[in-house]
């Protein structure tokens, strides 16, 4: 019985001594384990920050923040220009397009198809931009409708201060030239101002008074002049252009009217109080205001000028070949159809 205690407790000791070693051997191991965390991840050892938990019995103030008002937007100043004698008047291609173009081209193709002899036509809508042109880019005789560009050149010089409008132009033998006009009537050697020699060779389409400023321009001026605008046609090579480049310098009169109404309105004015009041002029019928500048020859019946209808529109008419009287009416009559289709899709 001793003997098997004795032996028992040597087993017991023994077993407490390795139960001993295997917690040690367990507590070691936890240690190193947890040593080695926190050293690899010591962000683990932070104390997360305090989460404010809110109270849903307490009743939250509410924030006094002022509300910034929503801005009134401007609205948008018309673009164009107002002026004394014709009202507002569009920038040019300010308004949105009426796409009537092909249309209003088809029914005036049309119509010239059915006359005698051959027309150009070149019209712009000044308001959309729009236009459209019909043997427009061929060459014909200009006879007077050259004395709107050899003017406009001469305001522009007057603007810039190149040219004084009151400077006194002597009419000379070389200046006579047998036709339209009064100045042909005068002793050579009569003095005439820069402004009035403009005026009556618009309004009388005077040829002694433009010969008088081309004198002072310089026709190769003139002709570069119109080149730089966009034309086709050197001038003075036969003294021809087209309806094309007529209207592309008559879309810049109007452009420049718009910048400075009191000095090219002069200009305007004497285009409208022509002698000439067939034409484009038949729509004054209509109480439209019409600025434009005929030409004739023996077979050849011109006219270019600003409408002013409820969409100002450039139009330029040039032929060949064709009865004068005839054509005269003819040309009126393509006035009247687009003018009408203008005001159609105007909406006037």
């Amino acid at each position: 019985m001793r003997q098997y205690r004795f032996k028992s407790e040597k087993v017991y000791r023994r077993r407490r001594t390795v139960t001993a070693l295997l917690l040690v051997t367990i507590l070691i191991l936890a240690g190193i384990y947890v040593y080695t965390k926190v050293l690899s991840n010591p962000q683990d050892n932070t104390t997360p920050p305090e989460q404010t938990t809110e109270n849903p019995d307490v009743t939250q103030e509410p924030t006094n923040t002022p509300e910034t008002p929503t801005p009134t937007p401007t609205p948008e100043p018309p673009k164009g220009t107002e002026t004394k004698d014709h009202g507002f008047l569009p920038a040019i291609g300010s308004v949105e397009k009426s796409g009537k173009m092909d249309e209003i081209r088809a029914k005036v193709e049309e119509f010239i198809s059915r006359q005698k002899g051959k027309y150009g036509v070149y019209f712009i809508d000044l308001a959309t931009g729009e236009s459209f042109g019909i043997n427009d880019r061929d060459s014909y005789i200009a006879a007077s409708t050259s004395k709107l560009p050899m003017n406009l050149l001469l305001y522009t010089k007057i603007e810039s201060g190149e040219i004084d409008p009151n400077a006194k132009l002597k009419y000379l033998k070389e200046d006579f030239e047998p036709g339209t006009g009064i100045i042909q009537n005068q002793p050579f050697g009569t003095e005439y101002t820069v402004r009035e020699t403009s005026r009556l060779s618009i309004v009388y389409s005077d040829n002694c008074g433009i010969n008088m400023i081309i004198r002072i321009l310089g026709i190769e001026n003139i002709c570069q002049y119109i080149l730089d605008l966009g034309g086709d046609i050197y001038y003075d090579d036969g003294h021809r252009t087209s309806p094309h480049d007529l209207g592309l310098v008559t879309q810049e009169l109007y452009r420049l009217y718009l910048n400075n109404p009191d000095l090219y309105g002069q200009l305007i004015n004497d285009l409208e109080n022509t002698v000439f009041n067939d034409r484009l002029a038949v729509l004054t019928s209509e109480g439209v205001k019409v600025a434009h500048k005929i030409g004739n020859q023996v077979r050849n019946v011109n006219d270019v000028g600003i409408v002013f209808a409820s969409h100002p529109f450039v139009l330029a008419v040039m032929t060949d070949n064709v009865d004068v009287g005839t054509a005269t009416n003819k040309i009126g009559e393509i006035a009247k159809l687009i003018y009408n289709e203008v005001e159609a899709y105007a909406g006037k």
